[in-house]
């Protein structure tokens, strides 16, 4: 798997992202997934006192790459939900 990580050293990225918690000098934990064309598609954000998972994340990049509409906990190889019809709330 090919994908950017970043190292934020000045904290401006922290602080763009709005993760930054300027009295203590740190970012909470911040996860951005951003699509090529550079729009946020997944973020999540968690107090410094509590660790991310990697498997989550690779299952939302997954879900991402489907284009599809997918269920809470849905794993790859799973059923997608029905597309929602063009017309809805008509």
């Amino acid at each position: 798997m090919k994908y950017p990580l970043l190292a934020d050293f000045t904290k401006q990225v922290s602080k763009d992202y709005g993760v930054l918690v300027e009295r203590l000098g740190a970012a909470l934990r911040g996860t951005f997934i951003i699509d090529p064309d550079g729009l946020v598609r997944a973020y999540m954000v968690q107090d410094l006192a509590v660790g991310r998972s990697v498997d989550e994340i690779l299952r939302l990049v997954s879900a991402l790459k489907t284009g599809e509409l997918t269920p809470v906990g849905w794993r790859p190889g799973e059923p997608f939900f029905p597309p929602i019809p063009k017309n809805s709330g008509k």
